[in-house]
């Protein structure tokens, strides 16, 4: 049962997360400092350190907080189709367009990932299964309403994790090349040739 202590740790906690978002966006991760952090939230440092006790572990829960925002916009796409081939659809173009989305606010960042990439990589982990998951049940919904004949049922499992790895194959791209690619980019194009092979 939730206490008012507990609910006001987590509203202090995520007051400092919303803050430590601003900051992140305009200074990126390597310039931002603790102390930016916990003037922009209006908290003391030692109150900053008890909830989060480095910097990496408040940009931790700024990811998290971004990634689960992504997840909900990819929910509700797929929740608006009714086909197989739309919800597959739906899932890869709603994370490109989140992505970029996500990384036009925080500009300063693609500057940096590849001093953190370990960083990046254990929170990109941690949404692996889910989006493996999510890509399996598409497909085997469509095996099952006779969409997606050219499958089967035990080839759902590694055909999810291949499409997620192109997703995240994506990221990496985007954080090497250190910019986002052009807006023009028709990313629509591959994952319908994707689909038209699965029919």
């Amino acid at each position: 049962m939730r206490t008012p202590d507990s609910i006001k740790e987590e509203q202090t906690r995520a007051e400092i997360v919303l803050a430590a978002q601003q900051i992140f966006q305009k200074y990126g991760l390597e310039k931002s400092t603790m102390e930016d952090i916990a003037v922009a939230a209006g908290k003391g440092k030692s109150s900053l350190y008890y909830y989060f006790p480095s910097k990496n572990d408040v940009f931790y829960a700024v990811a998290k907080k971004e990634a689960d925002e992504v997840e909900s916009s990819i929910e509700m796409a797929i929740s608006r189709q009714t086909s197989p081939s739309a919800k597959l659809k739906a899932l890869v173009l709603t994370h490109y367009y989140e992505l970029r989305l996500k990384l036009n606010l925080y500009p300063v960042m693609l500057t940096e990932t590849g001093k953190h990439f370990e960083l990046f990589r254990k929170i990109q982990r941690e949404n692996n299964t889910k989006e493996v998951e999510r890509l399996k049940g598409i497909l085997l919904e469509g095996i099952r309403c006779g969409e997606f004949k050219s499958i089967k049922e035990e080839d759902c499992q590694s055909l999810a994790f291949s499409v997620m790895m192109m997703l995240r194959g994506l990221c990496a791209n985007i954080v090497i090349a250190g910019e986002l690619p052009p807006e023009e980019l028709r990313t629509d194009m591959p994952i319908d040739v994707f689909i038209r092979g699965l029919r």
